[in-house]
C-alpha cells in the first residue's frame, strides 16, 4: 500500500511540474531585464555554420530555461527522479531532453549527444551534474567535444536580486523584475587526436573558465542591498 501511494504521489508531482513549471518559469522570465555579454564569442562560431556545446553549472540552469526556450537545444538530463521533473518542464519550453549522465564517458547518452551536434543541433550540459560535486567538471563533456568536433561555449548567468538555495549546487533563483546578465565565454575546442593527458588539460581549462566567468557574472552588479534567502 505504501509503495502504491508513493507511485501515485510521484506521478502526480511529475504531472504538476510538467504543467505548472513552464508557466511559472515563463511568467518569471517575462519580468526579468536580461543583458547579454560576450555574444561575439558565439557569433564567430555561427558564421562557420557550426553548432555548439553549451556548458553551464547545474545551479545556474533556471534563467536559461527561459532565455533559450524554443530553440530545440538538446539537454543532457539525469535519469534520476528529479531529472524527470526537469525533462517534463523543459520539453514544454521547447528543449529536447537526452537522458543520461556526464560521469560515464561511454554512456549511450554521450554518444547520442555527439550525433546530435554533428546533425546540426546545439546541445547543453551541466558538467557538475546531476549530483555534484558542485562546480567541478566531469570529463564526459570533453569526450563529446572531442568526438563531435564541436566547440564548447562556457555560459553562465547572474541576477542583481536573487535567492541562493542551500543546496549542493547553490541553485540560483532570480527575484521577479530583477536585472540579470547572461555571459558567454570564449569557446574551447578539443582536437580529435588528443591524448588522455591533453583531455585532462582541457577539462581543467573548462572548469577554470566556467568558474571565472561565473565569478565575473556575480560581480557584474553591485550587490549592495541585495537580499538572499536559503532554504
Amino acid at each position: 500500500m505504501r509503495k502504491r501511494f508513493k507511485r501515485i504521489r510521484d506521478r502526480f508531482l511529475v504531472f504538476l511540474a510538467s504543467y505548472l513549471g513552464p508557466i511559472l518559469i515563463y511568467l518569471l522570465g517575462k519580468t526579468l531585464r536580461i543583458e547579454w555579454v560576450g555574444e561575439e564569442n558565439l557569433d564567430r562560431i555561427r558564421r562557420e555554420n557550426k553548432s555548439v556545446i553549451y556548458a553551464f553549472w547545474h545551479g545556474r540552469m533556471l534563467i536559461f530555461t527561459y532565455s533559450h526556450r524554443k530553440r530545440k537545444i538538446h539537454v543532457l538530463i539525469s535519469q534520476h527522479r528529479d531529472g524527470e521533473y526537469i525533462a517534463r518542464i523543459i520539453h514544454r519550453l521547447g528543449f529536447v531532453s537526452l537522458r543520461g549522465s556526464t560521469t560515464r564517458g561511454g554512456s549511450k547518452a554521450l554518444f547520442e549527444m555527439c550525433d546530435r551536434t554533428v546533425a546540426g543541433f546545439d546541445v547543453a550540459v551541466t558538467p557538475d551534474g546531476p549530483k555534484g560535486p558542485g562546480f567541478k567538471v566531469h570529463p564526459g563533456i570533453i569526450y563529446v567535444a572531442q568526438r563531435s568536433g564541436m566547440p564548447i561555449v562556457p555560459i553562465t548567468n547572474s541576477a542583481r536580486n536573487r535567492w541562493d538555495l542551500y543546496s549542493w549546487d547553490r541553485f540560483l533563483i532570480p527575484k521577479p523584475f530583477s536585472k540579470t546578465v547572461i555571459m558567454l565565454g570564449e569557446p574551447i575546442c578539443v582536437p580529435p587526436e588528443s591524448a588522455p593527458e591533453q583531455l585532462e588539460e582541457k577539462r581543467r581549462e573548462l572548469e577554470q573558465r566556467m568558474s571565472e566567468l561565473t565569478e565575473k557574472a556575480d560581480d557584474y552588479f553591485s550587490h549592495s542591498g541585495q537580499s538572499r534567502t536559503g532554504t
